[in-house]
Formats: C-alpha cells, sequence, structure tokens
C-alpha cells in the first residue's frame, strides 16, 4: 500500500497522478481521488495486517517501489483526454530535441537577408 510519510509526501504523489486523473474531479469542493480517500481512511489501520483484504486491495491499488522506497504510480490512473506515458515520453523527446537543435543553429539563420 501507499505510504507517505508526511502531508507534502502525499501531496506531491496526488499531484503527479490524482490531479491527471480521469478519476478524480476537479474543483476546489471536489474531495480527493477515490483510491487517495481509500488510502487516508483505511491505511493507518492495516498497515501491519499482510493478508487482510484490505490490505491486499490497497498494495494493488498504490503499490510500493521494489527497492522499498517510495510508491509507484496509482494502479487506477487514466490521464485526462486520453495522454498516454508514451505519449509523454515522446514529448520529452521531442522537447530536447528541439532545444538541441536550438542551441546549435546559428542565431542569424531564419532571418531575412
Amino acid at each position: 500500500m501507499g505510504y507517505f510519510s508526511n502531508s507534502c509526501e502525499g501531496d506531491a504523489w496526488e499531484a503527479d497522478n490524482c490531479a491527471h486523473c480521469v478519476h478524480s474531479k476537479q474543483g476546489e469542493d471536489a474531495g480527493m481521488c477515490p483510491v487517495m480517500r481509500a488510502h487516508m481512511t483505511f491505511a493507518y489501520e492495516l498497515c501491519n495486517e499482510e493478508q487482510h483484504p484490505g490490505k491486499v486491495i490497497l498494495d494493488w491499488l498504490i503499490p510500493r517501489n521494489k527497492s522499498g522506497v517510495g510508491n509507484r504510480r496509482c494502479a487506477m490512473l487514466v490521464r485526462r483526454n486520453g495522454i498516454t506515458d508514451k505519449q509523454l515520453k515522446d514529448w520529452d523527446r521531442y522537447k530536447a530535441a528541439m532545444a538541441e537543435m536550438d542551441a546549435t543553429r546559428p542565431a542569424d539563420l531564419g532571418r531575412g537577408m
């Protein structure tokens, strides 16, 4: 199950997951994502229960990194507008390639002669 050592860590994880997900309602009074709500409600009492069905479900929803440090992406994350992780990686590669081209392009290229 997801472990958050403090509220800042939880907020950062929500910003990387819930804030971009179709399952999370947007707006000031929307409340938290259902997956995060389940963790906030049951994680404290179930954290030491290895075989409890609730703990098993929480482990599936927000798995820990294999190293045991930090949490992986939410299992229920579906990005808004259908953007996939592959598309985000491709976009990052595109931006890096454009920045590299800009860095190597002569300053007067593209100016009228």
